[in-house]
């Protein structure tokens, strides 16, 4: 069969045409659910819905009503209002989410929240969602029995235990054993446990759910220390019915940065966001959060605001 100049191309057309219209219509089905990003969400929506932990006081949490509180919190408000005004939005309704510790990324990752209100940022978490410049500067703490042995102490200290001639029978020659808790899917330094090891201190770790079950697991004498953020710790025991039986170390083992927690790739609404944290680390309000649920901010904290705040 032989086709002349004008039927081939006429043919070709035709398939351009049904090839752009394939095309055309797998994207409006497609394109919305592929494409739509948090922001494009929050216009056509009219709400901002922020995520947070309902149990990490004075972080964030659920008061005596219900209602959120809490360091994070404070700060995604103030983000929460940048946001209406930088969208022009006139109404804009701010939802807050409690959302379980273990459903946290979920949530982000599904778009169930848009902001979620604290997460330590890692490279494995990187990929599930991304992460705001930091708003915290935060690290592990350990709290004791006040009656805790005296090795012990020191070794969690970071004090030089003292040391005596050791003879044959002496008391103390043979490694003194202890348990220490954590919270399940905590990773206890493993040089920690070496430093453990070398000031004869053998340690077995046990997970618990929660601060409240670390802390009673201490007062029953069934874990020697528990290991957890130390501004939730101080927080803890500061509140505890028995909290004059316990004392938090003033070591930070492990420094760790607290950002917010956004969708992955995304970079329009974290630009937006991270343009929201730097104006209230600029212009001292973030200072101001800090104080009023920590008390007076240190150096260190001054100078992570000033270091992280983003240039023009």
């Amino acid at each position: 069969m032989h086709y002349n100049t004008t039927e081939v191309d006429v043919q070709r057309r035709r398939w351009r045409c049904a090839l752009f219209v394939y095309w055309f219509c797998g994207c409006l089905v497609a394109g919305p659910a592929l494409s739509q990003g948090t922001v494009d969400r929050i216009m056509a929506t009219g709400k901002l819905t922020i995520g947070y932990l309902p149990d990490a006081r004075p972080f964030s949490y659920s008061d005596a009503s219900g209602q959120p509180a809490g360091y994070a919190v404070a700060v995604c408000g103030k983000v929460a209002e940048a946001v209406k005004s930088e969208l022009k939005l006139p109404i804009m309704a701010v939802t807050h989410v409690a959302v379980p510790f273990d459903e946290r990324i979920r949530a982000v990752e599904q778009g169930t929240i848009d902001i979620l209100c604290g997460i330590e940022p890692s490279l494995g978490r990187r990929a599930h969602l991304d992460f705001t410049i930091p708003v915290l500067l935060n690290g592990t703490g350990a709290v004791i029995r006040t009656d805790a042995p005296v090795r012990l102490r020191e070794v969690l200290s970071g004090e030089s235990p003292n040391t005596q001639p050791i003879w044959r029978g002496s008391p103390g020659q043979a490694p003194e054993r202890h348990t220490v808790a954590v919270i399940g899917g905590t990773v206890l330094e493993r040089d920690l446990i070496d430093r453990l090891k070398l000031s004869r201190l053998v340690v077995s770790v046990l997970s618990v759910k929660d601060n409240a079950a670390g802390l009673q697991m201490v007062l029953d004498r069934r874990a020697d220390a528990f290991f957890s953020d130390r501004s939730l710790l101080l927080d803890s025991v500061k509140r505890h019915p028995s909290g004059n039986r316990l004392v938090v170390l003033d070591r930070i083992f492990k420094r760790t940065q607290v950002a917010l927690g956004v969708q992955r790739d995304d970079s329009v609404f974290r630009l937006l966001v991270d343009r929201a944290l730097t104006g209230l680390m600029r212009s001292g309000d973030m200072a101001a959060i800090y104080r009023a649920h920590f008390g007076a901010p240190d150096q260190s904290i001054l100078n992570m605001f000033q270091l992280v705040a983003l240039p023009d």
